[in-house]
This record gives structure tokens, C-alpha cells and sequence, in this order.
């Protein structure tokens, strides 16, 4: 019986391999967006957001699950202008979604694919955090 969170643990490790390359100051999880630190950026943090069991008409279930991988940057130009913060996360982002888009930890579990459910960013005067949301299916 393989891990429940492998996929999410998997997935740290994943984006820590790319850390040192994009410049990352930390990688890992917490329980709830609102528990993240501001004071460490950029940061990518890897965040379980659903568990949903999908009954699929026999006696096996398939759960579908959703992990958010959440781009925490900051830019002190951004208390007068948001802009700052969209320059400096831009290029993160796109480089956070081509690495865990298609991404499978292995043969139980199906790659994982962007969601729209990520909800908007939070903008906090010189903080910011972009969630993207990515889902996959496995047998528990």
C-alpha cells in the first residue's frame, strides 16, 4: 500500500530538484495557505487542497485528489505598484507550471493536470502568493 500523500511528497521533491536553479529559497508544504511566511521568498509551497473518493460503478474506487503549489514572491517596488510583484513572479510561474503539469509519480497514480479551481492571488503590499492547482487520480 503506497503512501495517501505520495503524490504531494513526490511532488517537493520534484520542485526541490529545479530549487537552486530558479533560485528558490524554500520548498515544502503547510497546512493552510494562510500559514505561509512571508518573510521567505521566493518559496514554492506544496499544499493538499482536495480528497474526493470517485466511485466508478464497482466495489473499487478511484480518489481524485488536488494539490496547489503556491508561488510566494515579494518586491519592495510593490507597496506603490502591483506590477512589481506581477515582473517578478511571471517567469517563476510559468516555469512552476511547465515542470508539475504532466508530472506522475508513478504507474497507480495519473499525471497531474492544472485545475481551475486555484482561486485568485492574495496580494499582502509588498507579498504576494499565485496558487496553481493541479489534480490527479489514483486507487487508495
Amino acid at each position: 500500500m503506497s503512501n495517501y500523500f505520495a503524490v504531494g511528497l513526490g511532488l517537493i521533491d520534484h520542485l526541490e530538484a529545479k530549487q537552486k536553479e530558479w533560485g528558490i529559497k524554500h520548498v515544502g508544504t503547510v497546512a493552510s495557505i494562510n500559514k505561509i511566511n512571508k518573510n521567505t521568498t521566493p518559496a514554492l509551497y506544496v499544499i493538499n487542497t482536495s480528497n474526493n473518493p470517485r466511485a466508478n460503478g464497482s466495489i473499487d474506487s478511484r480518489d481524485m485528489q488536488q494539490w496547489t503549489v503556491v508561488v510566494a514572491v515579494s518586491n519592495q517596488a510593490a507597496q506603490d505598484d502591483v506590477r512589481a510583484l506581477m515582473e517578478t513572479s511571471g517567469e517563476l510561474i510559468s516555469k512552476v507550471i511547465n515542470h508539475v503539469q504532466g508530472y506522475e509519480l508513478d504507474d497507480y497514480h495519473e499525471p497531474l493536470e492544472r485545475t481551475n479551481t486555484s482561486g485568485r492571488p492574495d496580494y499582502f503590499s509588498t507579498f504576494a502568493l499565485y496558487p496553481l492547482t493541479f489534480q490527479t487520480k489514483f486507487q487508495p
